[in-house]
């Protein structure tokens, strides 16, 4: 019987009859696993050397799994992006990207490829579907209830874990083993009655090591959450105009039904209406809002946040299965497997599809012979325009009455590895198989043909905001399309690692290790984009299939130099079949001061080859919503509120990235109930591998006349914007492309201080306080430019903080946590004026203010045995983000939404059973 069950087992791990009725005769031999337990060797995070002494030369977070799920969260983004050390990363929340529903780390702030993530210590194949070049591990991929702990390494690993890893590691540690069967199952709701979450995750293993040699268990975790929308959230947050709190009215000249203007012949000034002349009296502004002064008539305007279906958080559909066996074939050697399968789909609503009509787009001016041209501009004798100028009527409009533009990502997430384990003497080995692939279905949803559309626009036949008339045109145009990624990763590794000798001050020790993998990528856009067949969607160039392969091997010594003095060398040789070869050594150094005082550091090297999406030959193309200032001025406002086709391309003469890390740091433990830790790190990144900034670029064009990287295409300046005011023509295509731009240099510090305090009859607390202070961010736009600071500027707070404090008595247990981001400046370069004042909004100059949320949690266990009821209020204050609106971007919302949360008071109830 028992030979059977482990035969399955191993053969298919993945565990769905988890049936009630089983659950309730499992038994627990929960007990069998103490009688083994002894103090044993573990390998830590920062060292492949497996160790009784937590505590290594590199600093390392820890998050335990009571910390994960305490404050309510319900997937490991939510965790790991409030850690101190983060600093925005890939928000599946967005609405305004690629990756829906898609989550990715930035520590410290350079980028999400210069953080590596691992399960288990192997890492993890990258999201299939890039955001724009940039490649990241989707945190969402991993569910969260088979997580025991997280580890986060916050010092260059390179020579350890991979030559990318410049900003640190995140290891995402699984159950080793699990006997027994668990049930939990929560639901959750903001206070705005929406983003309403059901969450149930089932687990159960059997299997004792110790008795029947194997353990098997599987994890099943699915969440469904409806979306949440950013018209339901307070004041400044769900409106463009900002008017009332100091800023100007941001709302857009693409309403619904339309907007048209002209040049009048006798003034040679703007003229401007809205198509129906029926605008509500709150929509309705003087046209030189937009035209500047002097333009004549008014604007009807839109609010694409008030007025459309904007989400501030998607709807996602969630399934993941972990499963894990483990075959112990004698006292020395053990067999395992694991088996991880996440789907995640998530569906995103966004702006309503906008139309522009005028000379050199597609959709032109506006006929003469369409219905709704102004009759008063058709002159009765020759049936010729009456329109000065060039004698066009321009169109700007919302096409709300057709189906909004939305994104449905469907990712399918499998990695399978299956291994062996032992030790010999004081030796401990290992070697594992992995195949790992991220799948990803983009389905753009509601999207136009183009032909069709333009025909039905210039034969008269569409016509703007009338429903019914459009009613079969609808049905004739709108399509879906979609686009398909696949990546993969084939890894072979295997590390050993002992006693080489004793020495006088303790064991030297070693680690050696090599891996050998393939990564691939696939590419296929849909046929209709390729083909340019989408109204205002940009056209795709054909899919591409690319791979490579990488062969590493490195080397680690742990060195007890004196008693009280150990070090740390290690190196890694890494060889691409696609960029060559790469030395990355670390050193570091752990001394025993004092029985309470651990001086620590490290040095380290790093190299990040560009990925597969970076050195390719795909121009992504896409609409951009920015302020252009050649245009944009005192006298002259077509220019504010601008959009065109934007291109961002890979580069395949793309350089390799290299980086240097250092870090140096004090431990503290005075007590038994107070630990802390001061670390100083600092990072220094040549060659990054990034684009110009686009803000930085329209506001400095001479600085990058010539440079390939960064092209703007404007049309010559017509002799009409001229007279009106305008300096440069309109922009019709902007070109960004991957650069190594220059050199990037992040230093800081990090405080982290943890006590435990029992209280006897009135039970234990345990405080714990976690500070980064970033001291400086320097970057340099160009090769050629100097280093500019960005610390303190606008999205790199000086001061991000979390803070928490559990009580446990009994049964019971609370907590409560408290996520901190600092104030910064509302200017995004200090090099440059701010440009709130230049637009004549110097009060706006001024810090955006610091923002700090509370979330509550708490338990009860004693009301049935092996019962638990928990409940968690996320932002139990409510706290609104600081009003902090964009100067440069009319889509951006009054926050920070990388760093602030827009969701507000969130509420949790949960309940879990364990069936014994």
């Amino acid at each position: 019987m028992k030979l059977s069950r482990l035969t399955f087992a191993l053969s298919s791990i993945g565990l769905f009859s988890i049936a009630t009725g089983v659950l309730a005769q499992v038994t627990t031999t929960q007990e069998d696993e103490k009688k083994v337990e002894k103090v044993q060797k573990v390998e830590v995070t920062g060292s492949k050397i497996k160790r009784i002494n937590y505590e290594t030369a590199s600093p390392v977070q820890v998050i335990t799994r009571d910390e994960i799920v305490r404050g309510g969260a319900t997937s490991l983004s939510e965790v790991l992006k409030t850690i101190s050390a983060n600093q925005g990363g890939i928000d599946e929340n967005r609405t305004n990207g690629f990756t829906a529903g898609a989550s990715g780390l930035n520590l410290r702030g350079i980028g999400s490829q210069a953080t590596l993530v691992l399960i288990n210590g192997r890492r993890l194949a990258a999201y299939a579907q890039p955001e724009y070049q940039t490649t990241f591990v989707d945190l969402n991929s991993v569910p969260v209830g088979a997580v025991d702990r997280i580890e986060v390494l916050k010092d260059g690993a390179s020579a350890i874990y991979g030559s990318e890893a410049m900003a640190g590691v995140v290891n995402i540690i699984l159950r080793d083993n699990f006997v027994g069967a668990e049930i939990s199952g929560s639901i959750s709701q903001s206070q705005k009655n929406d983003g309403e979450q059901v969450r149930t995750t089932l687990s159960y293993g059997f299997g004792s090591l110790v008795e029947d040699h194997y353990n098997v268990y599987a994890t099943l975790d699915i969440r469904q959450r409806k979306p949440m929308f950013i018209s339901k959230r307070d004041d400044y947050l769900s409106t463009e105009d900002l008017r009332p709190y100091g800023y100007k009215d941001n709302r857009s000249l693409y309403t619904f039904p339309g907007n048209i203007y002209w040049t009048d012949k006798a003034t040679g000034k703007f003229v401007s209406r809205s198509l129906d002349k029926n605008c509500p009296a709150n929509s309705l502004v003087p046209a030189d809002t937009f035209f500047g002064a002097g333009t004549l008539g008014t604007a009807c305007v839109f609010d694409d946040l008030k007025d459309a279906s904007v989400n501030s958080g998607g709807k996602t559909d969630r399934v993941g299965l972990i499963s894990r066996g483990t075959w112990q074939i004698n006292a020395d050697t053990s067999a395992f497997a694991e088996i991880m399968y996440n789907q995640n789909k998530a569906i995103v609503t966004g702006l309503p599809h906008w139309f522009a009509g005028q000379n050199g787009l597609d959709t032109g001016a506006l006929p003469i012979t369409h219905p709704q041209y102004p009759k008063e501009l058709i002159d009765p004798v020759t049936g010729k325009t009456l329109a000065g100028g060039n004698g066009t009527v321009r169109v700007r409009a919302s096409l709300k009455d057709f189906p909004g533009q939305g994104l449905e990502n469907t990712t399918d997430f499998g990695r399978y590895l299956a291994g062996l384990k032992g030790n010999y003497s004081n030796w401990d080995w290992e070697s594992a198989l992995m195949y790992n692939t991220s799948k990803v279905e983009s389905k753009a949803t509601a999207g136009l043909l183009s032909v069709p559309f333009i025909a039905a626009y210039n034969s008269g036949t569409f016509l703007f905001g009338s429903s019914a008339q459009n009613a079969d045109l609808y049905k004739k145009i709108v399509t879906d399309s979609s686009d398909n990624f696949k990546s993969g990763m084939y890894m072979w590794d295997a590390k050993v690692s002992g006693e080489l000798m004793q020495l006088p001050a303790g064991p030297l020790s070693i680690a050696i290790g090599a891996e050998a993998r393939r990564e691939t990528l696939e590419v296929n856009p849909s046929q209709l984009s390729i083909d340019g067949a989408l109204y205002h969607r940009a056209q795709s160039q054909p899919g591409y299939t690319r791979g490579r392969n990488i062969a590493s091997t490195y080397a680690e010594l742990s060195v007890p130099i004196f008693k009280t003095l150990e070090g740390q060398i290690a190196g890694r040789y890494d060889r691409y079949s696609d960029y060559g070869n790469s030395t990355t050594p670390k050193v570091g150094l752990k001394w025993n001061l004092h029985p309470t005082l651990l001086v620590r550091g490290t040095y380290a090297t790093g190299f990040r080859a560009p990925t597969l999406v970076e050195n390719s030959t795909q121009i992504l193309k896409a609409f951009l919503s920015y302020r252009d200032p050649e245009r944009c001025n005192d006298k002259f406002k077509n220019g504010c509120q601008w959009s065109s086709s934007y291109e961002s391309g890979s580069n395949p003469n793309l350089k390799p990235e290299t980086a240097d890390s250092f870090t140096l740091g004090l431990v503290w433990e005075p007590a038994t109930w107070l630990n802390a830790s001061l670390d100083f790190w600092q990072i220094k990144r040549k060659d990054e591998i990034s684009t110009f900034d686009l803000t930085t670029v329209l506001a400095n064009p001479g600085r990058y006349a010539g440079n390939p990287a960064a092209v703007i295409t404007r049309d010559p300046l017509s002799a009409a914007d001229k007279a009106a005011g305008a300096t440069a023509g309109e922009i019709t295509n902007l070109r960004l492309l991957l650069t190594n731009v220059a050199t990037t240099q992040v230093r800081g510090l990090d405080m982290d201080v943890n006590a435990n305090f029992n209280l006897g009859e009135y039970g234990r607390i345990n405080p714990n306080l976690r500070v980064t202070y970033n001291h400086s961010y320097k970057s340099a736009p160009s090769p050629e430019a100097e280093a500019i600071e960005y610390a303190g500027s606008r999205n790199q707070p000086r001061v991000q903080a979390t803070a928490g404090i559990t009580w446990e008595k009994a049964a019971w247990k609370a907590s409560l946590d408290a996520v901190h981001i600092g104030h910064m400046s509302s200017n995004a370069d200090f090099t440059q004026p701010c440009v709130f004042e230049t637009q004549g909004y110097a009060n706006l100059c001024k810090d955006i203010p610091s923002f700090t949320t509370f979330n509550l949690g708490g338990s009860y266990s004693g009301l049935m045995k092996n019962l638990k009821l928990s409940f968690a209020i996320r932002n139990v204050l409510d706290r609104m983000p600081p009003f902090a609106p964009s100067a440069t971007s009319t889509q951006a919302i009054a926050a920070i939404t990388s760093l602030h949360d827009v969701v507000g008071r969130y509420f949790q109830i949960t309940v879990d059973y364990k069936f014994k």
